[in-house]
């Protein structure tokens, strides 16, 4: 009888966890990406909103009292973000528009300290965002750390050493946080391309392999792929 009561408890505990995991799989997900979607809402949002407010104030009406009047004010912050991108866009294909953002593009490549981090800072996001330019050209298999040991990485260019033998770069990023890691230049054979996309790739960090495709396809013949590097 005592066994058949244990019996009963473990599947009843089994049972219970497996409910729980059941749930939390399908709660995680809707979670962070409510967090996400807030974060970006208030902090593009939240860019106009001071000045949304002193306008208001201006007009004699009264400040934000709740959070539904703050949450309107950073509502509205965000359409006129997005409304002054686009005109700021415009404005910056016309000849007079382009005329004076290369004026003061100009003056701040000139200041010291400043044009180097605005010149970086602008390299950085034109390859990420620009159509053409792709930060991660390829998904390859490198031996990092140490020989014998695979690590994912990602072909992002190419460079001359000593003006002579021609190198790649490769991003080898971390999990679970794939945003940092290492950069290291290497030759062409050193690499193994992969038949994994960009996304299954980040699928299999994010997750620290969990999500790892069950076959990894490589192939040796580098030489035959097309690459815009």
């Amino acid at each position: 009888m005592k066994k058949e009561k244990n019996g009963v408890f473990i599947q009843f505990k089994k049972d219970v966890r497996k409910r729980m995991l059941t749930g939390l799989l399908l709660i995680l997900p809707v979670y962070v990406t409510f967090f996400v979607v807030k974060f970006l809402f208030s902090f593009v949002g939240g860019t106009l909103a001071p000045i949304i407010k002193r306008m208001l104030q201006f007009h004699g009406v009264a400040p934000p009292r709740t959070t539904l009047d703050e949450f309107i004010i950073t509502f509205f912050g965000l359409i006129l973000t997005f409304v002054a991108l686009y005109f700021i866009g415009i404005f910056a294909a016309n000849f007079v528009g382009k005329a004076i953002i290369d004026y003061f593009e100009n003056l701040l490549t000139k200041t010291p300290v400043i044009k180097n981090i605005y010149s970086s800072v602008k390299q950085i996001i034109h390859a990420v965002t620009l159509p053409g330019r792709q930060a991660f050209k390829r998904v390859v298999i490198i031996d990092f750390p140490r020989e014998g040991t695979k690590s994912i990485g990602f072909v992002t260019g190419a460079t001359q050493y000593n003006n002579e033998k021609k190198l790649i770069s490769v991003f080898i990023p971390t999990t679970p946080n794939p945003t940092t890691g290492f950069l290291i230049f290497t030759n062409e054979e050193a690499v193994v391309d992969t038949n994994l996309t960009v996304e299954e790739a980040f699928k299999a960090l994010f997750s620290g392999g969990v999500l790892a495709p069950k076959d990894i396809i490589t192939s040796f013949n580098t030489a035959d792929i097309q690459t815009s590097i």
